[in-house]
C-alpha cells in the first residue's frame, strides 16, 4: 500500500545568516548598540532576501531564516548579503556586521503558521555555525542544484561529521570568482582587523609572499636567527614528506581531509572537523596542518600572521589562565619545538604553531592552526599541549 504524499512538500533551498560575536559585542558596547546593529542586520536581510524572490520566514535576534524555491537565487542572495555587510562595516566599523551564511536544499514541508520542516533546515544551521564572518557555505547538494553560476566559484573544503547528521557532508565554500585567495584565510583566520573584505585579502596574500624570513629558536635575543642561515640549512635538509595526513596521529586523522589547493607557499594542507567515532574524545571545531618546502616558507606564513594580529613578540601566554600572545615552546628542557602565537577572533579561540625539521629532525615543517568556538581556550589549549607534540611527527 501506497503512503499518502504530502502535497506542500518541495524541493526547498533554506539560507541561514548568523551574526558573529553577537554575544560579545552586547557586553561590550551595551543593548543599546545591539539593538542598532541587530537593527541594520534585518533591514539588509529582508530588502536581499525579498529581491532575489526568497521568503524572510524569521529573524531571531541576531539570525535569520529565508526560504528559496532556486538554489540559485538564495547563493545569489548571500552573495549580495556579504558584499553589503562588508560595505556596511567600512562605513561604520562601530557596528561590524560580520555574519556567516549556510544554505542547504531538500524536501521540507510548509505548516500552516508559514514555518517549514525537513532535514534541510538542520544543515544550513549547522553550515551556518561553521562559517566565518564574511563566509559563505553551502552544502553539495546546493551546488549541483545551482550549477554554474557567473561570477562565483565553488571551493572544495571536503566531507565533516556534523552534528545531528548521520552521514559526513562535503562543505562547499561560495566566493567571488575574482577573489584568489585559499580556503584557510577566511576559515581560520578571520577578517583583517579595520580593513575592508577585498582589502584585506590583497594584504594577506602581499605579507605570506613578502614578509622578511625572520625563523626563531627558543633561545638568544628574541630567538632570530639569520635568514641566510636557514637556506642553507633548508637547501641541505632531507626534502619534506608530500604526505600531509602522514604526520596527523591515527587518532585525529578520520575527520581530515586533503584540500585540493594547498595554502599559499605550502607542499601539501590538510583540513579537519570535529572528531568522529572511535577517534579522541576532544578534537578543535576546525584546525588544519600544511607541510611547507621549507624551514623559510613555514616561518613566512607565520610571521604574516603575526603581524596581521598586531601580536608582539615573547610577550603574553597561550595557557588556560591566559590567552593572548607569542612565544616559543619545547618538548622539554633543551628539547626546542618552535613558536606559536594565539587570540581571540570574535568568539572563537585562536592557536597557531610552527614546528620545524631544524629543531627536531623526526618532524617536518609544518604550520598549524586550531580554532575553538565559544571562546572556549582553556579546552584548547589543553588540547594542543597534547597533540602539538604528536603533530606534524613521522610516524
Amino acid at each position: 500500500m501506497r503512503l499518502p504524499v504530502a502535497s506542500n512538500a518541495a524541493v526547498r533551498t533554506f539560507l541561514i545568516a548568523d551574526i558573529r560575536g553577537y554575544s560579545r559585542f552586547t557586553e561590550e558596547h551595551g543593548d543599546e548598540a545591539a539593538a542598532k546593529l541587530v537593527a541594520k542586520f534585518s533591514e539588509l536581510v529582508r530588502e536581499s532576501v525579498e529581491l532575489r524572490g526568497g521568503t524572510l520566514i524569521e529573524i531571531r535576534g541576531d539570525e535569520a531564516l529565508a526560504v528559496f524555491d532556486s538554489a540559485r537565487q538564495a547563493m545569489r542572495a548571500a552573495m549580495d548579503l556579504q558584499k553589503q555587510f562588508a560595505e556596511e562595516t567600512e562605513a561604520d566599523p562601530d557596528l561590524p556586521l560580520r555574519v556567516g551564511i549556510g544554505i542547504d536544499s531538500g524536501e521540507a514541508i510548509s505548516l500552516e503558521d508559514g514555518s517549514f520542516r525537513g532535514a534541510a533546515l538542520n544543515t544550513a544551521a549547522r553550515l551556518s555555525a561553521l562559517a566565518r564572518g564574511g563566509e559563505v557555505i553551502v552544502s553539495e547538494g546546493t551546488s549541483h542544484l545551482a550549477g554554474r553560476l557567473p561570477g562565483v566559484r565553488y571551493v572544495d573544503r571536503g566531507r565533516v561529521h556534523l552534528k545531528g547528521i548521520a552521514d559526513p557532508v562535503r562543505l562547499i565554500h561560495v566566493v567571488p570568482e575574482e577573489e584568489q585567495t585559499q580556503p584557510w584565510i577566511l576559515m581560520f583566520f578571520g577578517r583583517p582587523k579595520g580593513l575592508g573584505w577585498r582589502v584585506g585579502f590583497a594584504v594577506v596574500l602581499i605579507a605570506a609572499a613578502t614578509a622578511a624570513a625572520v625563523v626563531y629558536l627558543t633561545s638568544g635575543d628574541k630567538g632570530e636567527r639569520s635568514s641566510a642561515a636557514t637556506e642553507s640549512q633548508a637547501a641541505t635538509s632531507e626534502a619534506p614528506v608530500a604526505d600531509v595526513m602522514a604526520l596527523i596521529p591515527t587518532t585525529l586523522r578520520k575527520s581530515c581531509v586533503v584540500q585540493p589547493v594547498a595554502d599559499a607557499g605550502a607542499v601539501e594542507t590538510a583540513v579537519c572537523g570535529p572528531p568522529t567515532t572511535g577517534e579522541t574524545r576532544f578534537s578543535p571545531d576546525r584546525w588544519q596542518v600544511s607541510i611547507y618546502p621549507d624551514e623559510v616558507a613555514m616561518n613566512k606564513a607565520y610571521e604574516a600572521e603575526r603581524r596581521r594580529q598586531e601580536i608582539a613578540l615573547d610577550q603574553g601566554k597561550c595557557s588556560a589562565l591566559s590567552w593572548g600572545g607569542e612565544g616559543p615552546w619545547a618538548h622539554g628542557p633543551d628539547k626546542p619545538g618552535g613558536r606559536r602565537l594565539c587570540y581571540f577572533d570574535d568568539d572563537d579561540a585562536v592557536i597557531v604553531w610552527t614546528h620545524g625539521r631544524f629543531q627536531q629532525p623526526s618532524h617536518r615543517d609544518i604550520l598549524g592552526i586550531a580554532r575553538e568556538g565559544g571562546s572556549d581556550h582553556a579546552r584548547l589549549a589543553a588540547w594542543w599541549a597534547v597533540q602539538h607534540h604528536l603533530i606534524g611527527k613521522i610516524e
